[in-house]
């Protein structure tokens, strides 16, 4: 797993009297020095390679822009914007220490998550409530609420605008991303921010 650096855990020694959410801010920040595979994969540099707390932030600020509190009278419009964005931000706290797992990876979808659910007990390990963002974390895993639905398209839609922006600055192999999206992203006003984005890049398909 290609990373920007040593994790911060790894250069940092807690004293056993330390605050648990000091040593579990330190874990979950390995999320910022943690490229995401997928795009180095594809030759992007690792300069322009977004951290997966990027896309994490990404995403919970599309939540917020895009649920709001006046929402849409739609389906977006029964959103709770603030538990959405709360989702966003746990969503990948698993990759922490299981790295980023991509689908050419060879990794089953069960051992993925096995392994991603071992990191947050790992990362969260002596935090009170490290129950509460695992029960979060399943929440978006399950995607049954209509927050998690919402989330797991903006999981993607994040991602297909991240790549309308690589295409646009002339990287190639971005259309297999915008495939990736359109298959999750469907509630229409989603799709027509992605669709948007894609033809702002310069694509029209």
């Amino acid at each position: 797993m290609i990373t920007k650096a040593a994790g911060p855990d790894e250069l940092l020694s807690l004293g056993e009297g330390a605050d648990p959410a000091l040593a579990s801010y330190f874990r979950l920040m390995r999320l910022k020095r943690l490229y995401r595979q997928g795009w180095l994969k594809r030759g992007l540099p690792a300069v322009l390679c977004e951290s997966v707390a990027e896309h994490s932030f990404g995403t919970a600020l599309l939540a917020l822009l895009l649920a709001g509190r006046a929402g849409d009278g739609g389906t977006i419009g029964k959103v709770d914007p603030a538990r959405a964005a709360l989702l966003a931000l746990v969503h990948e706290m698993g990759e922490s220490y299981a790295g980023d797992i991509t689908p050419v990876d060879g990794v089953s979808p069960a051992d993925k998550e096995r392994l991603e659910r071992e990191a947050i007990l790992r990362a969260l390990d002596g935090h009170p409530d490290c129950d509460w963002f695992l029960l979060l974390w399943e929440e978006f895993e399950e995607g049954a609420t209509p927050e998690a639905a919402f989330v797991r398209q903006l999981d993607r839609l994040e991602m297909g605008l991240q790549a309308a922006l690589q295409d646009a600055e002339g990287y190639p192999g971005m259309v297999e991303f915008y495939d990736s999206a359109r298959k999750t992203v469907v509630e229409p006003r989603l799709r027509a921010v992605l669709e948007d984005a894609i033809a702002a890049a310069g694509r029209s398909g």
